[in-house]
């Protein structure tokens, strides 16, 4: 089985600037978790961070960069995926967080999370723009921290237990997308 893989220079740093620019000016309202019901539910016992909202030059730059990605990933994971998701841009503020969860593809699950393969999580701002905030991944008793400069990524099994730990100071704009089965 295929463990996560780093993937660097996702965005350019024209496209850095770009986003961020775009991230720092949307408008936001309280990321949910999934649920049965339409849209989800927010449940700030879980997931506490700002869902933006991506005008659609903004939306179809992300996924350019991300399909990009594809043939590397589809070979990483030995699996052919199917159509992205809508990509999550996100932002963490002090005190924000994520706890443990998987994004997908388990069997006990029957909402439309059970069709995700891939998750990626590509990180927009500098690590010194914040403190804490850390993209954890639980393997066992095993936690393994995921690194992330600006502009890279790193996508992962779906079914990967993972969080994003408390962020103590600053912001942390990030973007979650799902590839889906074929």
């Amino acid at each position: 089985m295929s463990g996560p893989l780093a993937i660097e220079a996702v965005l350019s740093p024209a496209d850095l600037k770009t986003l961020l620019a775009a991230l720092r000016t949307a408008a936001s309202h309280p990321a949910t978790v999934i649920d049965p019901t339409p849209g989800g539910v927010v449940m700030a016992q879980v997931r506490r961070t700002q869902r933006l909202e991506l005008d659609a030059a903004t939306e179809a730059l992300i996924r350019a960069r991300l399909e990009a990605q594809r043939p590397r990933l589809e070979a990483h994971f030995g699996q052919r995926l199917g159509p992205l998701e809508t990509p999550q841009a996100l932002r963490y503020g002090p005190g924000d967080y994520f706890v443990a969860h998987q994004d997908g593809n388990t069997p006990l699950v029957h909402d439309r999370s059970r069709h995700r393969r891939v998750s990626i999580s590509l990180l927009i701002s500098a690590p010194d723009d914040y403190a804490g905030g850390d993209l954890v991944f639980h393997d066992g008793a095993e936690r393994r921290t995921a690194v992330i400069p600006a502009g890279c990524a790193v996508a992962f099994r779906a079914e990967t237990t993972h969080e994003v730990t408390p962020l103590a100071t600053g912001e942390r704009f990030s973007l979650a997308a799902w590839w889906m089965a074929p």
